[in-house]
């Protein structure tokens, strides 16, 4: 009698429990959930285009419960300063999400050739209908885009014909001059050093005319990096620079700066010492 009773409870106990797993089964599959963007608003996302049919930005986009139908999902784009069909384009504005699925992507790819040095736009995404409601979070994404080149030594040594000094925001009247870079040598993924020669050179803004032997016209030494695609440096240590300045004596330089592998040029700031003190910093453009 007592082992028939325990075989009894037995019974009512898987039958407890599996109607409790067949209503969260029914749960997890029936319910509506939200739409949203699987990364929310942030201000930093950034798109750079390449000169490559193959360049395109994915944006996860998703449902937050999984369902037995399918699904959809409606987006629109905008932008204060780019227009959908000539910066970029988005594959499709109604995203589909497949029965047993919570998630896809928006494809957005930028247009290269809409993207001239310097300019950057930003495109804003919303969701605005489909088949289930937009959570109260996570509803706007945003997003950078930006043209990119690879960077190709050859297209950054040899003779800057266009280059020009500046100097507290007046330009020198000997404007344009010629700017050499050499010695191109590779540090690393995304590093290298060149020589810089004629840095600086007119004589009205900069230093010059340099004497063949000084470190000035013998080549400074120069830190290239872009391991950041949207901040490429120019770094040149402190160094020798004239072996006699004007009455000063020997000098030393430094100086920092960006450069563009798009437009092929150089912006470098540098600041001139000799053992009275420093002169007044000098902006260099180097441009072929």
């Amino acid at each position: 009698m007592r082992n028939k009773l325990l075989s009894i409870i037995a019974c009512i106990i898987v039958a407890i429990v599996t109607i409790v797993a067949c209503d969260k089964k029914k749960d997890i599959v029936n319910r509506p959930g939200y739409a949203e963007f699987a990364t929310p608003l942030v201000s930093n996302i950034k798109y750079f285009i390449k000169d490559d049919p193959n360049s395109q930005f994915k944006i996860p986009i998703g449902i937050t419960s999984v369902s037995n139908i399918d699904r959809k999902i409606i987006i629109k784009d905008s932008s204060r300063t780019a227009v959908n069909g000539v910066q970029y384009t988005i594959e499709s504005t109604t995203i589909n999400i497949p029965a047993g699925k919570a998630a896809d992507s928006i494809i957005l790819k930028g247009i290269y050739a809409a993207y001239p040095v310097g300019r950057i736009d930003t495109i804003f995404l919303k969701i605005v209908g489909g088949d289930v409601p937009a959570n109260a979070y996570n509803t706007t994404y945003s997003i950078i885009l930006q043209g990119y080149c690879d960077v190709i030594p050859a297209n950054l040594v040899g003779d800057f014909t266009n280059s020009g000094d500046v100097y507290s925001g007046g330009a020198s009247g000997e404007n344009p001059y010629t700017v050499s870079v050499t010695d191109w040598t590779s540090t690393g993924p995304a590093s290298a050093t060149v020589k810089i020669h004629n840095l600086a050179a007119t004589s009205d803004v900069g230093f010059g005319p340099f004497q063949p032997s000084d470190p000035a016209a013998t080549g400074l030494t120069a830190t290239l990096n872009w391991s950041n695609p949207s901040n490429f440096t120019v770094t040149i240590a402190k160094q020798p620079f004239v072996s006699a300045l004007y009455t000063y004596g020997a000098s030393t330089i430094q100086g920092s700066g960006s450069f563009s592998s798009c437009a092929q040029s150089f912006k470098i700031t540098t600041t001139v010492s000799v053992s009275a003190g420093s002169f007044s910093p000098v902006t260099t453009t180097l441009m072929k």
